[in-house]
Protein backbone atom coordinates (compact mmCIF):
# COMPACT_ATOMS: atom_id res chain seq x y z
CA UNK A 1 0.00 0.00 0.00
CA UNK A 2 1.54 3.17 -1.35
CA UNK A 3 2.03 6.11 1.37
CA UNK A 4 -0.84 8.58 1.98
CA UNK A 5 -0.72 11.94 0.00
CA UNK A 6 -0.45 14.63 2.50
CA UNK A 7 -1.68 17.10 0.23
CA UNK A 8 -5.61 16.44 -0.16
CA UNK A 9 -6.84 13.89 -2.37
CA UNK A 10 -7.81 16.12 -5.71
CA UNK A 11 -9.47 13.73 -7.98
CA UNK A 12 -12.42 14.78 -9.58
CA UNK A 13 -12.68 17.56 -7.47
CA UNK A 14 -11.82 21.01 -8.74
CA UNK A 15 -13.66 24.42 -9.92
CA UNK A 16 -13.29 22.59 -13.31
CA UNK A 17 -15.37 19.28 -12.58
CA UNK A 18 -18.13 20.43 -9.67
CA UNK A 19 -19.53 23.59 -8.40
CA UNK A 20 -18.87 23.54 -5.15
CA UNK A 21 -22.71 25.02 -3.94
CA UNK A 22 -24.62 22.63 -5.74
CA UNK A 23 -22.10 19.73 -3.99
CA UNK A 24 -22.90 21.41 -0.71
CA UNK A 25 -26.93 21.22 -1.21
CA UNK A 26 -26.44 17.52 -2.41
CA UNK A 27 -24.28 16.94 0.90
CA UNK A 28 -26.92 18.41 2.82
CA UNK A 29 -29.84 16.76 1.05
CA UNK A 30 -28.49 13.40 1.55
CA UNK A 31 -26.35 13.41 4.68
CA UNK A 32 -26.21 10.09 6.23
CA UNK A 33 -26.62 8.00 2.94
CA UNK A 34 -23.10 7.47 0.95
CA UNK A 35 -24.75 5.73 -1.94
CA UNK A 36 -27.66 8.95 -2.32
CA UNK A 37 -24.95 11.03 -2.33
CA UNK A 38 -22.63 9.51 -4.48
CA UNK A 39 -25.46 9.07 -7.33
CA UNK A 40 -26.40 12.40 -7.06
CA UNK A 41 -23.19 13.56 -7.59
CA UNK A 42 -22.44 11.39 -10.56
CA UNK A 43 -25.92 12.64 -12.33
CA UNK A 44 -25.37 16.16 -11.71
CA UNK A 45 -21.61 16.75 -12.73
CA UNK A 46 -20.53 13.35 -14.93
CA UNK A 47 -24.10 12.13 -16.77
CA UNK A 48 -21.69 12.46 -19.86
CA UNK A 49 -19.62 10.24 -19.57
CA UNK A 50 -18.83 6.72 -20.89
CA UNK A 51 -21.56 4.77 -17.79
CA UNK A 52 -18.62 2.46 -17.03
CA UNK A 53 -17.09 5.16 -15.96
CA UNK A 54 -19.87 7.12 -14.08
CA UNK A 55 -19.70 6.03 -10.47
CA UNK A 56 -16.26 5.82 -10.26
CA UNK A 57 -15.58 9.29 -10.96
CA UNK A 58 -18.95 9.93 -8.10
CA UNK A 59 -17.00 8.03 -5.87
CA UNK A 60 -13.54 9.88 -6.14
CA UNK A 61 -15.39 13.04 -5.95
CA UNK A 62 -16.77 11.65 -2.13
CA UNK A 63 -12.95 10.58 -1.44
CA UNK A 64 -12.06 14.37 -2.09
CA UNK A 65 -14.54 15.96 -0.14
CA UNK A 66 -14.00 13.10 2.70
CA UNK A 67 -10.02 14.43 2.14
CA UNK A 68 -10.74 18.09 2.27
CA UNK A 69 -12.90 17.80 5.22
CA UNK A 70 -16.45 18.33 3.70
CA UNK A 71 -17.92 14.71 4.41
CA UNK A 72 -16.71 12.51 7.65
CA UNK A 73 -14.20 9.46 7.53
CA UNK A 74 -17.04 7.62 6.44
CA UNK A 75 -18.14 9.75 3.16
CA UNK A 76 -21.97 10.14 4.37
CA UNK A 77 -22.05 13.05 7.17
CA UNK A 78 -21.53 16.19 6.11
CA UNK A 79 -18.81 18.20 8.55
CA UNK A 80 -19.38 21.58 10.35
CA UNK A 81 -17.53 23.28 8.07
CA UNK A 82 -19.61 21.71 4.96
CA UNK A 83 -22.82 22.89 7.30
CA UNK A 84 -20.98 26.56 7.86
CA UNK A 85 -20.65 26.46 4.17
CA UNK A 86 -23.60 25.76 2.69
CA UNK A 87 -24.91 29.10 4.58
CA UNK A 88 -22.44 31.19 2.09
CA UNK A 89 -23.65 29.55 -0.87
CA UNK A 90 -25.92 32.64 -2.22
CA UNK A 91 -22.85 34.79 -1.75
CA UNK A 92 -19.99 33.12 -3.77
CA UNK A 93 -17.10 35.73 -2.80
CA UNK A 94 -17.69 34.89 0.86
CA UNK A 95 -18.16 30.85 0.34
CA UNK A 96 -15.11 30.55 -1.65
CA UNK A 97 -12.94 32.67 0.54
CA UNK A 98 -14.00 30.70 3.64
CA UNK A 99 -13.12 27.21 1.80
CA UNK A 100 -9.51 28.70 0.27
CA UNK A 101 -8.53 29.92 4.26
CA UNK A 102 -9.98 26.21 5.54
CA UNK A 103 -7.36 24.73 2.93
CA UNK A 104 -4.78 27.54 3.89
CA UNK A 105 -5.15 26.68 7.69
CA UNK A 106 -6.28 23.73 7.85
CA UNK A 107 -5.29 20.99 4.89
CA UNK A 108 -1.64 22.21 3.69
CA UNK A 109 -2.04 25.31 2.09
CA UNK A 110 -0.15 27.78 3.45
CA UNK A 111 2.84 24.96 3.14
CA UNK A 112 1.88 24.53 -1.17
CA UNK A 113 1.60 28.37 -1.82
CA UNK A 114 4.78 29.13 0.54
CA UNK A 115 7.11 26.47 -1.50
CA UNK A 116 5.91 28.03 -5.01
CA UNK A 117 6.88 31.69 -3.65
CA UNK A 118 10.32 29.97 -2.21
CA UNK A 119 10.89 28.23 -5.96
CA UNK A 120 10.01 31.71 -7.57
CA UNK A 121 12.45 33.35 -5.61
CA UNK A 122 14.33 31.20 -6.45
CA UNK A 123 14.78 31.22 -10.23
CA UNK A 124 13.36 27.85 -10.48
CA UNK A 125 11.02 27.06 -13.14
CA UNK A 126 7.38 25.34 -11.50
CA UNK A 127 5.53 22.51 -12.84
CA UNK A 128 3.62 19.75 -11.28
CA UNK A 129 6.86 17.87 -11.20
CA UNK A 130 9.20 19.71 -9.68
CA UNK A 131 6.47 21.16 -7.02
CA UNK A 132 5.97 17.83 -5.60
CA UNK A 133 10.10 17.44 -5.12
CA UNK A 134 9.92 20.76 -3.22
CA UNK A 135 7.10 19.39 -1.25
CA UNK A 136 9.09 15.86 -0.87
CA UNK A 137 11.91 18.22 0.52
CA UNK A 138 9.65 19.71 2.83
CA UNK A 139 8.25 16.56 4.25
CA UNK A 140 5.08 16.46 2.07
CA UNK A 141 4.52 13.27 0.33
CA UNK A 142 2.71 13.89 -2.97
CA UNK A 143 2.68 10.60 -5.17
CA UNK A 144 3.85 11.01 -8.91
CA UNK A 145 1.08 11.84 -11.39
CA UNK A 146 -1.62 12.66 -8.53
CA UNK A 147 -3.81 15.93 -9.77
CA UNK A 148 -3.88 16.70 -6.16
CA UNK A 149 -1.69 19.90 -6.48
CA UNK A 150 -3.85 21.13 -9.39
CA UNK A 151 -6.96 20.70 -7.70
CA UNK A 152 -5.74 22.93 -4.29
CA UNK A 153 -4.54 25.32 -6.78
CA UNK A 154 -7.92 25.92 -8.71
CA UNK A 155 -9.76 25.98 -5.30
CA UNK A 156 -6.94 28.77 -3.98
CA UNK A 157 -7.55 30.02 -7.42
CA UNK A 158 -10.97 30.88 -6.31
CA UNK A 159 -10.57 32.82 -4.00
CA UNK A 160 -7.70 34.95 -5.70
CA UNK A 161 -4.89 33.71 -4.50
CA UNK A 162 -3.77 32.62 -7.47
CA UNK A 163 -4.87 33.99 -11.01
CA UNK A 164 -8.21 31.87 -12.49
CA UNK A 165 -7.84 33.11 -15.21
CA UNK A 166 -4.67 31.77 -15.78
CA UNK A 167 -4.03 28.66 -18.20
CA UNK A 168 -0.46 28.27 -18.68
CA UNK A 169 2.51 29.84 -18.01
CA UNK A 170 4.78 32.22 -14.99
CA UNK A 171 0.54 33.31 -14.15
CA UNK A 172 -0.15 29.79 -13.85
CA UNK A 173 1.67 30.03 -10.17
CA UNK A 174 1.71 33.75 -9.39
CA UNK A 175 0.83 34.47 -6.00
CA UNK A 176 -0.92 37.27 -4.69
CA UNK A 177 0.53 37.68 -1.65
CA UNK A 178 -1.58 40.82 -0.70
CA UNK A 179 -4.56 38.82 -1.27
CA UNK A 180 -3.21 35.85 0.81
CA UNK A 181 -2.63 38.14 3.77
CA UNK A 182 -5.75 39.88 3.40
CA UNK A 183 -7.67 36.23 3.85
CA UNK A 184 -5.74 35.13 6.69
CA UNK A 185 -5.91 38.60 8.55
CA UNK A 186 -2.18 38.59 8.95
CA UNK A 187 0.58 40.46 8.04
CA UNK A 188 4.30 39.47 7.40
CA UNK A 189 4.98 40.17 10.62
CA UNK A 190 2.82 43.19 13.15
CA UNK A 191 5.81 44.48 14.39
CA UNK A 192 6.73 45.81 11.16
CA UNK A 193 3.62 48.02 10.37
CA UNK A 194 4.91 50.22 13.84
CA UNK A 195 6.21 52.89 11.87
CA UNK A 196 6.77 54.91 14.14
CA UNK A 197 9.85 52.87 16.01
CA UNK A 198 13.14 52.90 14.81
CA UNK A 199 15.27 49.58 14.05
CA UNK A 200 16.06 49.06 17.57
CA UNK A 201 12.76 49.51 19.30
CA UNK A 202 11.47 47.34 16.91
CA UNK A 203 13.84 43.99 16.92
CA UNK A 204 13.55 44.63 20.86
CA UNK A 205 10.10 44.31 20.89
CA UNK A 206 10.19 41.10 18.44
CA UNK A 207 12.82 39.46 20.78
CA UNK A 208 10.18 40.06 23.31
CA UNK A 209 8.05 37.59 21.15
CA UNK A 210 10.09 35.46 21.33
CA UNK A 211 10.15 34.83 24.63
CA UNK A 212 7.19 32.99 26.42
CA UNK A 213 8.97 33.12 29.73
CA UNK A 214 6.98 35.29 32.37
CA UNK A 215 8.20 39.09 33.35
CA UNK A 216 9.72 40.92 34.47
CA UNK A 217 12.84 40.15 31.74
CA UNK A 218 16.59 41.65 32.29
CA UNK A 219 16.30 44.20 29.63
CA UNK A 220 20.79 43.82 28.54
CA UNK A 221 19.76 40.40 27.94
CA UNK A 222 16.67 41.18 25.64
CA UNK A 223 18.77 43.61 23.62
CA UNK A 224 21.45 40.81 23.47
CA UNK A 225 19.04 38.70 22.06
CA UNK A 226 17.65 40.90 19.41
CA UNK A 227 21.10 41.28 18.46
CA UNK A 228 21.73 37.76 17.69
CA UNK A 229 18.46 37.25 15.92
CA UNK A 230 18.08 40.92 13.98
CA UNK A 231 21.88 42.09 13.77
CA UNK A 232 21.00 45.32 15.89
CA UNK A 233 23.66 46.52 17.86
CA UNK A 234 23.30 48.01 20.91
CA UNK A 235 24.73 50.47 23.31
CA UNK A 236 23.69 49.14 26.72
CA UNK A 237 24.50 52.47 28.47
CA UNK A 238 22.19 54.05 26.17
CA UNK A 239 19.51 51.16 26.09
CA UNK A 240 17.55 52.83 28.82
CA UNK A 241 17.01 56.11 26.61
CA UNK A 242 17.25 54.69 23.32
CA UNK A 243 14.63 51.80 23.37
CA UNK A 244 13.30 51.11 26.76
CA UNK A 245 11.70 54.93 27.78
CA UNK A 246 10.23 55.31 24.41
CA UNK A 247 8.52 52.23 24.58
CA UNK A 248 7.54 52.55 27.98
CA UNK A 249 5.57 55.64 26.77
CA UNK A 250 4.17 54.57 24.14
CA UNK A 251 2.78 51.92 26.58
CA UNK A 252 4.07 48.48 25.19
CA UNK A 253 6.28 47.83 28.41
CA UNK A 254 6.70 48.72 31.95
CA UNK A 255 10.76 49.50 33.19
CA UNK A 256 11.78 48.85 36.64
CA UNK A 257 15.01 48.52 38.36
CA UNK A 258 16.17 45.22 39.23
CA UNK A 259 15.99 44.86 43.48
CA UNK A 260 18.50 41.97 43.46
CA UNK A 261 21.98 41.97 44.15
CA UNK A 262 24.85 43.91 44.36
CA UNK A 263 26.44 47.18 42.43
CA UNK A 264 24.49 48.63 39.41
CA UNK A 265 20.91 47.56 39.16
CA UNK A 266 19.79 46.65 35.19
CA UNK A 267 16.35 47.53 34.15
CA UNK A 268 13.57 45.10 34.27
CA UNK A 269 10.62 45.51 31.50
CA UNK A 270 7.10 43.58 31.81
CA UNK A 271 5.14 43.12 28.46
CA UNK A 272 1.49 45.36 28.92
CA UNK A 273 -2.01 43.99 27.88
CA UNK A 274 -1.31 46.49 24.95
CA UNK A 275 2.01 44.69 23.78
CA UNK A 276 0.31 41.46 23.81
CA UNK A 277 -2.84 42.81 22.06
CA UNK A 278 -1.25 44.47 19.06
CA UNK A 279 1.64 42.80 18.94
CA UNK A 280 2.35 39.52 19.84
CA UNK A 281 -0.96 37.97 20.25
CA UNK A 282 -1.20 38.36 16.30
CA UNK A 283 2.35 36.55 15.50
CA UNK A 284 2.12 34.05 17.66
CA UNK A 285 -1.74 33.19 16.90
CA UNK A 286 -0.81 33.08 13.12
CA UNK A 287 2.26 30.68 14.31
CA UNK A 288 0.43 28.20 16.01
CA UNK A 289 -2.09 28.41 13.63
CA UNK A 290 0.57 27.67 10.66
CA UNK A 291 1.95 24.91 12.81
CA UNK A 292 -1.22 22.79 13.04
CA UNK A 293 -0.33 22.43 16.52
CA UNK A 294 -2.59 23.53 19.73
CA UNK A 295 -4.44 26.20 21.13
CA UNK A 296 -2.02 29.73 21.41
CA UNK A 297 -2.13 29.43 25.45
CA UNK A 298 -0.32 26.01 25.07
CA UNK A 299 1.74 27.45 22.38
CA UNK A 300 3.45 30.26 25.16
CA UNK A 301 3.99 27.34 27.77
CA UNK A 302 7.54 28.02 28.87
CA UNK A 303 10.62 25.61 28.52
CA UNK A 304 10.56 24.82 32.39
CA UNK A 305 6.99 23.56 31.69
CA UNK A 306 7.86 21.64 28.68
CA UNK A 307 10.54 20.15 30.53
CA UNK A 308 8.44 19.14 33.35
CA UNK A 309 5.79 17.53 31.25
CA UNK A 310 8.58 15.49 29.30
CA UNK A 311 8.88 13.75 32.47
CA UNK A 312 5.30 12.95 32.91
CA UNK A 313 4.08 8.93 33.40
CA UNK A 314 1.10 10.06 30.53
CA UNK A 315 2.32 9.25 26.94
CA UNK A 316 -0.27 11.76 25.10
CA UNK A 317 1.08 14.66 27.74
CA UNK A 318 5.19 13.46 26.99
CA UNK A 319 4.25 13.19 23.16
CA UNK A 320 2.50 16.71 23.25
CA UNK A 321 5.26 18.53 25.48
CA UNK A 322 8.20 17.18 22.77
CA UNK A 323 6.00 19.03 19.99
CA UNK A 324 5.99 22.14 22.00
CA UNK A 325 10.13 21.74 22.80
CA UNK A 326 10.64 21.96 19.00
CA UNK A 327 8.22 24.82 18.59
CA UNK A 328 9.51 26.34 21.30
CA UNK A 329 12.91 26.65 19.66
CA UNK A 330 11.65 27.82 16.67
CA UNK A 331 10.16 30.81 18.27
CA UNK A 332 12.94 31.81 20.48
CA UNK A 333 14.74 31.85 17.43
CA UNK A 334 12.45 33.43 15.56
CA UNK A 335 12.38 31.06 12.78
CA UNK A 336 9.33 30.40 10.43
CA UNK A 337 7.83 26.98 10.72
CA UNK A 338 7.11 24.72 7.44
CA UNK A 339 5.90 21.60 8.50
CA UNK A 340 6.20 18.74 10.38
CA UNK A 341 7.95 15.53 8.85
CA UNK A 342 7.52 12.89 11.79
CA UNK A 343 4.86 13.75 15.16
CA UNK A 344 5.25 12.45 18.56
CA UNK A 345 1.92 10.56 17.42
CA UNK A 346 3.79 8.28 14.90
CA UNK A 347 6.85 7.76 17.71
CA UNK A 348 5.24 7.04 20.79
CA UNK A 349 6.57 10.36 22.01
CA UNK A 350 9.80 9.74 21.36
CA UNK A 351 10.92 11.36 18.68
CA UNK A 352 9.59 14.53 16.97
CA UNK A 353 10.73 16.03 13.15
CA UNK A 354 10.04 19.54 11.88
CA UNK A 355 11.67 21.55 9.35
CA UNK A 356 11.70 25.11 9.83
CA UNK A 357 13.15 28.37 7.87
CA UNK A 358 14.92 31.67 8.09
CA UNK A 359 15.42 34.99 6.06
CA UNK A 360 16.51 37.54 7.91
CA UNK A 361 19.88 37.71 6.63
CA UNK A 362 20.59 34.79 4.50
CA UNK A 363 18.20 31.98 3.84
CA UNK A 364 18.37 29.17 5.44
CA UNK A 365 16.36 25.55 5.98
CA UNK A 366 17.06 23.98 9.64
CA UNK A 367 15.18 20.26 10.22
CA UNK A 368 15.30 20.08 13.84
CA UNK A 369 14.63 16.90 15.83
CA UNK A 370 14.04 16.94 19.03
CA UNK A 371 14.41 12.97 21.38
CA UNK A 372 13.06 12.55 24.95
CA UNK A 373 15.86 9.65 25.35
CA UNK A 374 18.84 9.52 27.88
CA UNK A 375 21.24 8.93 24.74
CA UNK A 376 21.30 9.87 21.10
CA UNK A 377 23.84 7.90 19.70
CA UNK A 378 25.99 8.32 16.34
CA UNK A 379 23.56 6.56 13.94
CA UNK A 380 20.94 9.11 15.09
CA UNK A 381 22.79 11.80 14.08
CA UNK A 382 23.73 10.14 10.92
CA UNK A 383 20.49 9.57 10.13
CA UNK A 384 19.64 12.94 10.22
CA UNK A 385 22.88 13.88 7.92
CA UNK A 386 21.71 11.73 5.36
CA UNK A 387 18.48 12.86 5.65
CA UNK A 388 19.93 16.85 5.02
CA UNK A 389 22.30 15.60 2.40
CA UNK A 390 19.86 13.70 0.29
CA UNK A 391 16.27 14.91 0.62
CA UNK A 392 15.73 17.91 2.95
CA UNK A 393 18.46 19.31 1.53
CA UNK A 394 18.79 21.68 5.20
CA UNK A 395 21.81 23.99 5.92
CA UNK A 396 21.58 23.17 9.94
CA UNK A 397 20.66 20.29 11.35
CA UNK A 398 19.82 20.44 15.20
CA UNK A 399 19.43 17.83 17.25
CA UNK A 400 18.09 18.32 20.87
CA UNK A 401 17.68 15.63 23.83
CA UNK A 402 16.76 15.75 27.07
CA UNK A 403 19.59 13.92 27.72
CA UNK A 404 22.60 13.54 26.25
CA UNK A 405 25.01 12.45 23.17
CA UNK A 406 27.25 10.16 23.26
CA UNK A 407 30.87 10.85 22.34
CA UNK A 408 31.22 9.33 18.74
CA UNK A 409 28.04 11.27 18.18
CA UNK A 410 29.84 14.43 18.90
CA UNK A 411 32.82 13.08 16.78
CA UNK A 412 30.64 12.58 13.63
CA UNK A 413 29.41 15.82 14.54
CA UNK A 414 32.55 17.59 14.41
CA UNK A 415 33.14 15.00 10.92
CA UNK A 416 30.76 16.09 9.18
CA UNK A 417 31.37 20.21 9.83
CA UNK A 418 34.98 19.37 8.73
CA UNK A 419 34.04 17.61 5.56
CA UNK A 420 31.01 19.59 4.30
CA UNK A 421 29.08 23.12 4.50
CA UNK A 422 26.65 21.76 6.85
CA UNK A 423 25.98 22.80 10.50
CA UNK A 424 25.02 20.63 12.85
CA UNK A 425 24.23 21.71 16.52
CA UNK A 426 23.61 18.82 19.25
CA UNK A 427 21.55 20.39 22.63
CA UNK A 428 21.55 18.31 25.66
CA UNK A 429 19.29 18.51 28.39
CA UNK A 430 21.95 20.17 30.17
CA UNK A 431 21.53 22.89 27.88
CA UNK A 432 17.67 23.09 28.01
CA UNK A 433 17.95 23.49 31.61
CA UNK A 434 19.93 26.31 31.36
CA UNK A 435 17.89 27.69 28.94
CA UNK A 436 14.98 27.00 30.82
CA UNK A 437 16.50 29.00 33.72
CA UNK A 438 16.98 32.34 31.15
CA UNK A 439 15.84 32.06 27.58
CA UNK A 440 18.31 34.64 26.01
CA UNK A 441 21.06 32.20 27.55
CA UNK A 442 20.42 30.47 23.66
CA UNK A 443 22.42 33.28 22.71
CA UNK A 444 25.60 32.40 24.68
CA UNK A 445 25.07 28.79 23.85
CA UNK A 446 24.69 29.62 19.90
CA UNK A 447 27.75 31.70 20.00
CA UNK A 448 29.68 28.97 21.77
CA UNK A 449 28.60 26.16 19.32
CA UNK A 450 29.19 28.61 16.28
CA UNK A 451 33.07 29.25 17.33
CA UNK A 452 34.28 25.94 17.46
CA UNK A 453 31.78 24.70 13.99
CA UNK A 454 34.11 27.97 12.61
CA UNK A 455 37.50 26.51 13.91
CA UNK A 456 36.40 22.75 12.80
CA UNK A 457 35.80 23.94 9.45
CA UNK A 458 38.70 26.55 9.10
CA UNK A 459 41.09 25.38 5.58
CA UNK A 460 43.99 27.43 4.56
CA UNK A 461 44.90 25.05 1.86
CA UNK A 462 43.27 26.98 -0.51
CA UNK A 463 45.00 30.64 0.41
CA UNK A 464 48.07 31.00 -1.48
CA UNK A 465 51.03 33.13 -0.74
CA UNK A 466 52.21 36.43 -3.34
Amino acid sequence: MGKKSEIPFGAQFSPNQVDLPQVLQILHVYAGDRDKITEAIRDAFFASHAEAQRWKLADNTVLALRAYGLLDEHGATPTPLARDLLALVNDPTALYEAFAKHILLHRRGLIFVETIEAMQQAGEKITLHTLRKRLEQRGLHVPRGAVHLSSMRLWLAQAGIFDAGAKGGPRLYEVNRERLEALLGIGLDAIDRLTHLDAAQRAFLRALTRIAEPDPLVANKVADLASALYGVEYNHKQLPKAVLFPLQDLGYIQVTKSTAGRGAKPYEVSRTSKFREEVSDPILAAAAEKAGLVPKEVFERPLSQILADLKSPDKHTKGQALELLAIYLTRLLDLDFKGWRTRSAETGGAEVDVIVEGARLIFSRWQIQAKNTATVRLDDVAREVGLSLTFIYSNVVMLVTTGDFTRDAYGYANHVMRTSNLNVILLNGSELNRISRDPTEIVAILNSKAERAMKIKERTDYLTDR
